[in-house]
């Protein structure tokens, strides 16, 4: 599981609206329920159970031991965008 970067150790860097621009086009972070809700799943446990076997997405952690997954590369990965958007 990947680590999100704790933002309050950087929040002296700044960035241009067009990095946050391009940031928004590579990130969209849901919850496993949302993403569970997305696919058409009654529930997570799938998720969970691939997450746990180290399969299935890639998912983020943030230093809460909150889960989220980021939907645009789930939606690249199952071939449903271009890689564009």
């Amino acid at each position: 599981m990947i680590n999100l970067i704790d933002i309050e150790q950087h929040k002296n860097i700044v960035c241009s609206d067009e990095v946050l621009k391009d940031i928004q086009k590579k990130f969209l972070l849901v919850s496993s329920k949302q993403l569970a809700h997305f696919l058409g799943k009654k529930n997570d446990s799938s998720l969970r159970a691939a997450r746990h076997n180290g399969t299935g997405f890639k998912p983020y952690k943030d230093r809460h031991g909150n889960v989220w997954y980021n939907l645009i590369e789930i939606l690249n990965e199952i071939g449903l965008t271009n890689g564009n958007h």
